[in-house]
């Protein structure tokens, strides 16, 4: 009895969280849903997932704050139009600087160059081997590889995933 009251207490404690969680980033989640409806996914949405997951604004903020926030950070080498598609190797170079990949020497040697980034993350295995740089992606592609560089490069895992952090605790 004791056991299914404290279950029904962490279930509620995290219902409420997460309901309370919706409404504090409902322009997160606006924002992710427009990005995972996306066939190809824009400098824009892809600076926004970067910037704000760096904190480097808030979750409130534009596609063009994202991109001033970047740029003026050194992680865009210029300004670019946020309703411009991507292509996978601008995607990886973004990323990388995300989490400040060392990667190899090319890499090292061209201050993480696009191309390099590309090949660095296609040997961590967070690209596929047969994927094409110029490849332009779509949003639920883009939210994959964001996923998979926090599992690489990030410091998550599914060990790192307590009963906590799962609803009631299950």
């Amino acid at each position: 009895m004791w056991g299914k009251i404290q279950r029904m207490k962490k279930f509620i404690v995290a219902l409420f969280t997460f309901l309370l969680a919706g409404v504090l980033y409902a322009q997160s989640s606006q924002v992710i849903t427009e990005i995972l409806n996306t066939k190809n996914v824009t400098f824009g949405q892809v600076c926004y997932l970067s910037a704000v997951n760096q904190g480097l604004v808030k979750e409130k903020a534009s596609f063009e704050e994202c991109i001033n926030a970047l740029y003026e950070d050194d992680q865009l080498p210029v300004i670019v139009n946020p309703m411009t598609p991507v292509v996978l190797v601008d995607l990886a170079f973004l990323y990388a600087k995300i989490w400040d990949i060392k990667g190899g020497i090319f890499y090292r040697l061209t201050k993480g160059s696009p191309r390099y980034a590309f090949k660095q993350l296609k040997k961590d295995g967070v690209i596929g081997k047969n994927a094409d740089p110029s490849d332009f992606i779509s949003g639920v592609e883009a939210l994959n590889l964001l996923t998979s560089c926090m599992f690489t490069y990030g410091g998550m895992s599914l060990d790192n995933i307590t009963e906590s952090d799962t609803l009631g605790g299950r």
